[in-house]
């Protein structure tokens, strides 16, 4: 995705608002060949007065144009220590966005609006905000585009809030405790158990849940549908033992089987979740991967 200018985000809003550029030249005391000049880029960023103009006339908030207006017309030693400080904040909206896509929707054992009701009611709208925005993309690229516009307007204190506090509560399914920051990690997703590709993407998950190894695994078939779609999010401990009942993944004949553990007399029975689909017994140098988490994939 492209970087973001003055002119990007005026065009962005522009067309939003539903106006033509002579319109909006109209609105704001300028032509419609200065507003054409700016969108291109061909026109350096105008002073924070006619900033000001284009925010009231498009309907916006004021501060995301002001800065990006301030930023082009800063002399360059100040303008790369500013885009150094913007691409470390952007880093942490793309964890937050990624986050917020993988999570949002429709989890099976998290419930994000859950962490959320500690919240003071301005933050309770923005993360309300947040997640429709998330359900409505197909991607976390598409996520952190649709909200760049509203986290601009968010403080750096709730920015942090959000990254240290709320979205290890999100995936934990609680809040953390007031004053307090859960650690976070990023877990890497797979396609299978045994990593044969590089990962595919990463989560930002709380570093409580699950070992040090653990992964998520998306996905691909159907043996244990309705239960578990294709699409689906396994996170994978590969340190826990199994128990009677719990969900496993073994990978066999060059995929990976979803199936339920049980053990009889000694021996493991790995059953599936549907009837039509046989059972399976893991041999001794297979390895059962044991799910700790399911997450809804977007639909």
């Amino acid at each position: 995705m492209s970087k973001t200018t003055f002119a990007v985000a005026l065009k962005r809003a522009r067309k939003a608002a539903g106006l033509s550029q002579k319109a909006l030249a109209g609105k704001t005391g300028c032509t419609g060949s200065y507003i054409s000049q700016l969108e291109s880029g061909n026109r350096r960023a105008p002073r924070p007065k006619l900033v000001r103009k284009f925010a009231k006339a498009l309907g916006v908030p004021e501060r995301r144009l002001q800065e990006l207006a301030a930023l082009e017309r800063s002399p360059a030693p100040i303008r790369k220590r500013i885009e150094r400080m913007s691409k470390r904040r952007r880093s942490g909206d793309r964890l937050l966005s990624t986050t917020l896509f993988h999570f949002a929707r429709r989890p099976t054992v998290v419930n994000p609006m859950e962490a959320f009701v500690d919240l003071p009611p301005e933050q309770q709208m923005l993360l309300g905000r947040l997640v429709g925005k998330a359900r409505d993309a197909d991607s976390p690229e598409e996520v952190l585009e649709a909200s760049e516009d509203l986290l601009a307007e968010t403080s750096e204190q709730d920015r942090e809030r959000l990254l240290d506090e709320v979205l290890p509560g999100v995936l934990a399914g609680g809040p953390a405790p007031r004053g307090t920051a859960a650690p976070v990690r990023r877990v890497a997703v797979y396609l299978d158990t045994e990593h044969r590709d590089e990962a595919v993407d990463h989560v930002v998950l709380d570093a409580r849940i699950g070992g040090p190894a653990v992964f998520f695994l998306r996905v691909a078939g159907d043996d244990a549908h309705p239960r578990i779609e294709a699409g689906d999010l396994l996170l994978i401990d590969p340190d826990a033992q199994p128990q009677g009942g719990d969900t496993v993944v073994l990978h066999v004949d060059g995929r990976d089987h979803i199936r339920t553990y049980h053990q009889q007399g000694g021996r493991v029975r790995l059953d599936a979740m549907r009837p039509d689909v046989p059972p399976l017994r893991p041999g001794d140098e297979q390895t059962l991967h044991i799910v700790i988490l399911l997450v809804r994939a977007l639909r």
